[in-house]
């Protein structure tokens, strides 16, 4: 249950120059998965692999964004959560429209280890941060608003997000650790921390896989294989 099963074949990438999708478009050209880097700054990309085409678009231009993701099996985004900048609220609702106009209906995106499903208990990681984020909100700052934002979008398909099948991953405390491949599960942590290689790993697996469709997993470094429930 990994990308050596199950792969895609192309993928869209938005955030690849951050931390964790570093480690996507790292894994992708790793294992030959045509990426389709969509990003305002190229210049970034510089030295990327033949697998990979970067196209130049701002995340509000629906039309452009559609001719990149055409031919694409999913949209994997790495965008973060802001809350000044608020880049998933200004920007997703244009991406998901984009996506349907292109044929695109698998959406893998990301959350943080905090942020809470409906209907599930807080594990120990959220038991400790929860009041601290309570806090903060009665002063006007609210560290899961984005992210809360896009789960909802996406639960109630809102904002675009009618017909999209998606993964939402909830990792917490990056590395850059060689790949051993991920820890996930629907409801509990393992460790803490996750290596960008492999939760790049299984975001690629999620494009190909129904397995945590609609699904918001805690995603850690293993070597514990997919969807094992200690």
């Amino acid at each position: 249950m990994n990308t050596t099963v199950g792969k895609p074949a192309r993928v869209a990438i938005i955030g690849a120059s951050g931390t964790y999708g570093e480690g996507i478009l790292a894994r992708a050209e790793e294992i030959g998965v045509e990426a389709v880097v969509v990003t305002r700054s190229p210049h970034k990309f510089e030295g990327v692999s033949r697998t990979t085409t970067v196209v130049e678009v701002q995340l509000d231009e629906e039309e452009r964004l559609k001719e990149a993701f055409s031919g694409c099996d999913g949209v994997i985004s790495a965008l973060g959560d802001d809350r000044k900048k608020r880049p998933k609220t200004h920007n997703l609702p244009h991406v998901w429209r984009a996506m349907k106009g292109a044929g695109v209906t698998k959406y893998v995106g990301m959350g943080s280890g905090a942020m809470m499903m409906p209907g599930e208990e807080r594990g120990g990681f959220q038991r400790t941060v929860h009041p601290l984020l309570s806090l903060l909100k009665l002063f006007g700052v609210d560290f899961l608003e984005q992210n809360e934002w896009e789960r909802d979008s996406l639960l109630r398909g809102e904002n675009g997000a009618a017909g999209l099948k998606w993964v939402l991953t909830r990792p917490v405390r990056p590395t850059k650790t060689p790949f051993v491949g991920a820890y996930v599960h629907r409801d509990r942590r393992g460790p803490l921390s996750c290596s960008i290689y492999d939760h790049g790993d299984f975001c690629l697996y999620c494009v190909a896989s129904s397995e945590w469709d609609r699904l918001a997993p805690h995603v850690s470094s293993g070597p514990q294989p997919y969807g094992s429930r200690p």
